[in-house]
């Protein structure tokens, strides 16, 4: 299978071979809302309950600050490396996360706007009082590019992997296990683009 993907990615950039150009490079910052933050907050505040503590937790930035680069080829083809975005909980736990991703893509030159799609590998670089681990996931995009602002929509299935507590009906016995959240199922983006 990693093979197939590999020459699927030589063929798309075989075409794609001439003189590297920096004015290719695009430069992109913004703010964007991933829809499964929510149940990190959710889970951080059952694992506090589970251990006999008031939950308190607060997600510090609701809308994560993104940014990226994209290098354009003259063909329509496209390579993305995207950080972010991040998001924070505070309160009674702390959690961090912030997300790494590389895509290829085509995008449509239609003048004024151009609309694009993407899709490639996103890894979660995530820390925090229960935080286990992340597994890298699959991450496909659509937007539409204007002359200065872009905007997208995103599919994210990374997962992060957290500690929590199974108890009983009372709460007076409890097992600590693991669970893996998909903490950026669906991310809407807003940047402001230059080169």
């Amino acid at each position: 299978m990693r093979s197939l993907f590999v020459g699927f990615a030589l063929a798309l950039f075989a075409s794609n071979v001439y003189a590297f150009d920096w004015r290719a490079f695009e430069w992109r910052v913004g703010v964007a809302y991933a829809s499964g933050l929510d149940d990190v907050t959710d889970l951080h505040e059952d694992n506090l309950r589970a251990e006999g503590l008031e939950a308190d937790v607060d997600l510090k930035v609701p809308l994560g600050i993104t940014a990226g680069v994209t290098y354009d080829w003259p063909s329509g083809m496209r390579a993305d490396v995207t950080l972010g975005p991040t998001f924070f909980i505070g309160g009674d736990v702390s959690h961090f996360e912030l997300p790494l991703g590389a895509t290829l893509g085509y995008s449509f030159d239609l003048g004024d706007a151009s609309p694009y799609v993407r899709a490639g590998v996103i890894h979660n670089f995530a820390s925090g009082d229960y935080e286990a681990g992340s597994d890298p996931g699959l991450i496909v995009a659509a937007g539409l590019d204007f002359h200065r602002l872009t905007f997208e929509v995103a599919f994210d299935d990374s997962e992060v992997e957290f500690e929590t507590a199974e108890c009983n009906a009372n709460n007076t016995v409890c097992t600590r296990t693991t669970e893996s959240l998909n903490t950026y199922k669906v991310i809407a983006s807003v940047f402001w683009r230059f080169r």
